[in-house]
């Protein structure tokens, strides 16, 4: 007609080297301008056959592209309605540079377990596109139960071969983790948000995955370290992957909240977790130190491992009736930290324990007070956090290390701390038998007070040896107050209540001393624990260095059964505030 010539092809197929028949009907060969030199066509495929029909004709020379890009022509089952326009010079010898085209069409029905390694891809409805740069296939689908909505790219060019990619958005959910078989225990991951993911597609390598997202809408649980993350509150999640068999996670970064870890994770080749290695782990202001996990199958909860950092007691979010999976199939927890802080100038060093989260966290240790004497303990749970019981076969040194009392000599402790509801604020008991006591300036200060010069040289020779003391108190991170403390041997008894400053080892206190406890002690049925029938009232300020001593000798005339009725309340934290 005219200048122009056009062919429509009616009916008719072709038939590639692989995905049978490809329908051509609607086909349109068109010449715009047949007096042009050389003429230009422009052809119009339109097509309607089985996905692999299609790549297979895209693969045909002189094209190759998907032979040049390194992939098989076999991507996946389904069927293929696509659109090409074709544009070429009619000259003898058409050269591929001579040829520009584009690609648009649609993909139904889906299905693939080329394009993701190990997993199978379904969708009902796909784009796509190709033009001399490459081939681009995106829309919504599943990767076996798991949604996505993302693209499919696959480049033409020289530098593109071998090479392919998968980008967009995935699923994140408790599907997520049965369908990738991660190995986390059930309960850990709770509720539906979305990742962006990367994946890169090498021919001969095992495909490499990155994963980012904001862990919107989703609740993550870690009752090994009492950690929740709430699905109102943002995070922020990295993962760079292989997906072979089974898959690696060579690096992870887990950030919200009250945590940071950073490390990576293996997965057994027949599914569920190897090992997780975090190489740094910080949850919130008490703990920071490498953290292993270690699968022990599915559904429960790995086994943990603590080594080579800190933790602070006064902060720690675990204990009391620890819940969750951890706590019911009793996970193991396998502490080597370097510090284990107790309170203020107090700390627990080369620590090393084994606990666990049944019934509560509990377990028992062995570690050095502040780097010197070892002692041993235990932990269980209780209303407000985890108590501690600290023993030693050698009290007067723990005293010393632990900076609270630096003139003790032998004797064995036992100290048992348990949490109260404010931070760092403990109930406390403590008691040692058979520990001396040599050249304590507090004590020589008060017998010289009261002029007991026997006592008062034996202390500073060979020491006073006092056969049982015991205090009941409440520490907080500033100080000490001694409710009720006593200690009685043969040649004295005293007791004691009222503040010790941690940070200026400053004394406010008061008690009564009874000098030949042996005898005097006779009556103290009638008194307190540490007083005799007979003793001084005395107070106690200053520094353990510089003690400040005042002594009632009147008091002496006062029967301990009547000595109630005089004596002042002893200075508390209370009243200090």
């Amino acid at each position: 007609e005219g200048n122009s010539y056009t062919m429509v092809v009616d009916q008719g197929h072709v038939t590639p080297p692989k995905g049978g028949m490809i329908n051509m009907a609607g086909t349109v060969f068109a010449v715009l301008d047949i007096l042009q030199k050389p003429a230009q066509a422009e052809i119009n495929l339109h097509t309607d056959s089985s996905l692999t029909a299609a790549l297979s004709l895209l693969d045909e020379p002189p094209f190759r592209f998907m032979t040049k890009a390194g992939q098989s022509v076999e991507l996946g089952q389904g069927r293929a309605v696509l659109d090409t326009v074709l544009r070429l010079p009619l000259i003898p010898k058409v050269l591929v540079s001579d040829v520009s085209y584009q690609v648009n069409g649609r993909l139904t029905d889906v299905t693939s377990d080329v394009l993701v390694p190990g997993r199978t891809l379904t969708a009902a409805n796909l784009t796509l596109t190709a033009s001399p740069a490459g081939l681009r296939i995106s829309g919504k689908g599943k990767l076996g139960s798991v949604p996505f909505d993302a693209t499919y790219v696959q480049g033409f060019g020289p530098a593109a071969k071998g090479k392919a990619s998968v980008e967009g958005q995935v699923e994140l959910s408790p599907t997520t983790v049965e369908e990738f078989n991660l190995g986390l225990p059930t309960g850990m991951v709770s509720g539906t948000g979305s990742g962006q993911i990367t994946v890169a597609l090498q021919k001969g390598a095992a495909p490499r995955l990155r994963l980012t997202s904001d862990l919107a809408r989703i609740t993550l649980k870690l009752p090994e370290v009492g950690w929740t993350k709430p699905a109102n509150t943002k995070a922020r999640l990295e993962v760079d992957a292989r997906l072979g068999a089974p898959a690696t996670i060579d690096a992870l970064l887990i950030e919200g909240p009250g945590l940071r870890a950073t490390g990576q994770i293996s997965l057994r080749a027949a599914g569920g977790l190897d090992t997780a290695t975090f190489n740094s782990f910080t949850v919130a202001d008490w703990l920071k130190a490498g953290v292993k996990l270690t699968g022990r199958g599915k559904g429960r909860a790995p086994a943990v491992a603590l080594s080579g950092g800190v933790l602070d007691l006064r902060r720690m979010t675990l204990g009391g009736s620890a819940g969750g999976q951890a706590a019911s199939d009793g996970a193991p927890l396998d502490v080597s930290l370097d510090r284990v802080t107790v309170s203020e100038g107090i700390a627990l060093t080369a620590f090393r324990g084994k606990f666990t989260p049944r019934g509560g966290f509990n377990g028992s240790f062995t570690a050095r007070v502040n780097g010197g004497p070892p002692v041993s303990g235990t932990v269980v749970p209780s209303t407000n956090g985890s108590a501690v019981r600290i023993t030693s076969d050698n009290a007067g040194a723990v005293l010393k290390a632990a900076g609270i009392f630096d003139n003790a000599r032998g004797g064995s402790l036992d100290l048992q701390l348990v949490p109260r509801r404010e931070d760092g604020s403990y109930n406390g008991r403590v008691s040692s038998t058979a520990i001396r006591v040599q050249n304590a300036p507090a004590l020589a200060e008060l017998l010289s007070a009261i002029s007991v010069v026997g006592i008062l040289e034996k202390l500073n020779g060979a020491g006073l040896t006092f056969n049982d003391a015991q205090a009941d108190f409440r520490m907080t991170p500033d100080a000490i107050e001694i409710t009720r403390g006593s200690a009685v041997g043969a040649s004295l008894g005293v007791s004691a209540a009222g503040l010790y400053s941690i940070r200026t080892k400053a004394f406010d206190m008061q008690g009564v001393v009874s000098p030949i406890y042996l005898l005097n002690g006779i009556g103290a049925v009638l008194t307190r624990r540490g007083e005799g029938l007979f003793g001084f009232n005395y107070k106690l300020r200053g520094t353990a260095d510089d003690p400040k001593v005042s002594v009632n000798p009147l008091s002496i005339l006062t029967p301990g059964m009547f000595r109630e009725l005089f004596r002042r309340a002893p200075p508390t934290l209370e009243g200090q505030g």
